[in-house]
């Protein structure tokens, strides 16, 4: 256990050293001002609920990227990874890391639309779950790759896949097989913390992928990276 919270304290020295923490504070600033400017149109939480996985995908699966790409050129990689540190803490920490701050500018766009009127419960774990599964992934491109050129032009697909469900979200598809995507039980969750009582069904679900779909990428990820970026 205490070797996972100084994985935490390390992250954030990481972080700070490559200049993330400032750049994930102009993102959210500058999400929350969007948001503020355009809350009194029609639809604001649609809009809201877009800003926010836009920002876990920007949070999650860019920076992890970079921050993975950046430590690996500076040989931080190299240098942690032949010490007796647990690759489990090391991903973990750097996860949970990254989905908290992306949590807190989440609650910034929300409290701006709705005021305390929203479920916390349904709409935290929606958010933060989203920029979870965006991280996981993030980690699951950056073992392919060392460059950042390459990084980006494979994470415009891999985005663009994730995202499909927001399609049936603002009612441009109704396409059924788009609810198994990871990120839908996010979507839902999100969406339905607006209103006093949601629907049920939508909620449930929700929680169900998200307890499938989580572990079973963090699996996925875990062999990926060791595989391709450890033990190389």
């Amino acid at each position: 256990m205490r070797e996972f919270f100084g994985q935490f304290k390390w992250q954030f020295l990481i972080f700070q050293r490559n200049n993330l923490i400032g750049m994930i504070a102009g993102v959210t600033v500058f999400y929350v001002a969007v948001v503020y400017f355009l809350k009194h149109f029609g639809e604001a939480e649609k809009f809201v609920t877009l800003l926010i996985l836009t920002d876990s995908s920007m949070i999650g699966f860019i920076f992890i990227g970079l921050s993975i790409i950046l430590e690996k050129d500076q040989e931080v990689l190299s240098a942690l990874f032949v010490t007796p540190v647990n690759l489990h803490s090391f991903l973990i920490s750097r996860v949970l890391t990254l989905s908290a701050l992306s949590l807190v500018c989440a609650f910034g766009m929300v409290l701006m639309v709705r005021g305390t009127s929203f479920n916390p419960i349904h709409f935290s774990v929606g958010a933060f779950s989203a920029c979870v599964l965006f991280s996981l992934f993030g980690f699951f491109v950056v073992s392919y790759t060392t460059e950042i050129l390459h990084f980006t032009l494979r994470s415009i697909p891999v985005l663009m896949g994730i995202s499909l469900p927001l399609l049936n979200y603002f009612d441009l598809t109704n396409l059924g097989f788009l609810k198994l995507f990871p990120v839908q039980g996010s979507l839902y969750l999100i969406a339905n913390s607006y209103g006093h009582s949601g629907n049920v069904g939508e909620i449930v679900f929700g929680y169900l992928s998200l307890a499938v779909w989580i572990p079973l990428s963090y699996w996925f990820v875990f062999r990926t990276f060791r595989e391709k970026l450890v033990n190389t």
